[in-house]
């Protein structure tokens, strides 16, 4: 099966799911003012401004609108290989989201997809900041060729046009063989249609099965840099380029991803 086929089955299904499950939108917790001519309650401009187009960062905020999506292409140096990343997230019911996508980026011919849920635990208004968790299911990990779950813990504050999040990631295998985990950043200033900023992410291997040969796998992945994202009406254009560190065996190779893609949200 190529990966044209793959791609287009996953993007169908994702497509469908949205259409078919979206509720109505959300009102906003407490977003961050708007510049001139923009509307709060505009679905795109409030998921920017939420970091819901990050792409290296997943949001702590579920439901500010009924759903978004966006897909991205670009090269990683370090890997020596091409970047594709695709999501969608539709708003279940209140503070829970079925979120789902696909990812190519370990230049082997395969779209690895990922399926599952995030619930917001935390609200700014209430607690101070905004909190979720997510559970995934991924037929490929970063470490576990035969699949992993994995589980992300979101926290961001929203100050005035400013709003800081991070994630804590942790998978595993199934039978918990292998693990890895993961930490994410971001630092994301909106300005009424514009948003930029930096965004970042380190995975790293925490552990194999006894006696299994680690050359085999990847250690260390890292990347990050400047993102910027401008709103044009439904859709947002988005851009990051920066340096990316991948570590497999006893070699560590360094290098620049840069990576453009586009978003929309309802």
């Amino acid at each position: 099966m190529t990966m044209r086929y793959r791609l287009g089955t996953v993007c169908t299904g994702i497509l469908a799911v949205m259409a078919v499950g979206s509720p109505a939108p959300a009102r906003a917790q407490g977003a961050p003012p708007d510049g001139p001519g923009v509307a709060a309650t505009t679905p795109t401009v409030q998921a920017m401004a939420d970091g819901s187009f990050a792409p290296l960062t997943m949001p702590a905020r579920v439901g500010s609108t009924a759903a978004f999506a966006w897909g991205l292409g670009g090269y990683d140096t370090a890997r020596q290989a091409g970047l594709f990343d695709a999501i969608a997230e539709v708003r279940l019911w209140g503070p829970i989201a079925l979120r789902g996508g696909a990812t190519y980026s370990n230049g082997t011919d395969r779209l690895r997809p990922n399926v599952g849920a995030r619930v917001q635990v935390l609200r700014q208004d209430a607690h101070g900041v905004d909190g979720s968790v997510s559970v995934f299911y991924k037929p490929e990990g970063f470490t576990e060729p035969e699949g992993e779950i994995e589980t992300t813990l979101a926290v961001a504050h929203a100050f005035d046009g400013l709003t800081v999040a991070g994630n804590l990631v942790y998978g595993q295998d199934p039978e918990g063989n292998e693990r890895d985990g993961e930490v994410r950043v971001s630092l994301f200033r909106r300005a009424g249609r514009l948003g930029y900023g930096v965004d970042a992410r380190t995975r790293f291997a925490l552990g194999t099965q006894h006696g299994r040969a680690a050359s085999s796998e990847p250690t260390l992945d890292a990347m990050g840099g400047p993102l910027v994202m401008y709103a044009l009406g439904p859709v947002v254009p988005f851009a990051e380029v920066g340096p990316s560190v991948f570590r497999l065996g006893g070699g560590t190779r360094v290098g620049v991803a840069a990576f453009a893609g586009l978003g929309t949200a309802f």
